[in-house]
């Protein structure tokens, strides 16, 4: 399956052109810092760093559409870069501890989403933004640390 993956037509295409890597890596990574400032921001209204709860929706509300729609963009263009080396990507072990901390990451999101009505007390909601901020921010940094560990 791997090498499948390294002898499809866009990891192919990804490896021999001089533009269109660089191109993706930059898309990558402004998808991945558009979704994890808008998490972050999420997160600090969750913990009250905005004030009142009634903010804390209007905070979620605009956010999270732009949240989401970074997260797709980080994703494919995650997934476009990954299949150029999939092998050495898969030996990492940084790439493989972001995966777990991004199954975690998007796990916890998708309990809070669920949960996040009259469900969650305000204890756990600040608990589980919290979780979210460190989460994030350990994807964030394994994501950097993958170039630097073979």
């Amino acid at each position: 399956m791997i090498e499948a993956l390294a002898a499809w037509g866009p990891g192919v295409f990804l490896r021999t052109s001089v533009w269109l890597y660089p191109l993706v890596s930059a898309l990558h990574i402004l998808g991945i810092g558009m979704m994890v400032c808008c998490v972050l921001l999420m997160d600090a209204a969750v913990l009250g760093l905005w004030g009142r709860r009634a903010g804390q929706q209007a905070v979620i509300a605009a956010l999270r559409p732009v949240a989401v729609a970074a997260l797709v963009v980080a994703a494919l263009s995650g997934l476009l870069l990954f299949s150029v080396r999939p092998g050495e990507y898969l030996a990492n072990p940084a790439f493989r501890l972001k995966l777990a901390l991004l199954g975690l990451a998007l796990a916890n999101a998708l309990f809070f989403i669920v949960f996040s009505g009259k469900a969650l007390a305000d204890g756990w909601r600040r608990g589980l933004a919290g979780l979210s901020a460190l989460l994030w921010l350990g994807v964030l940094f394994c994501g950097r640390l993958i170039g630097f560990l073979d």
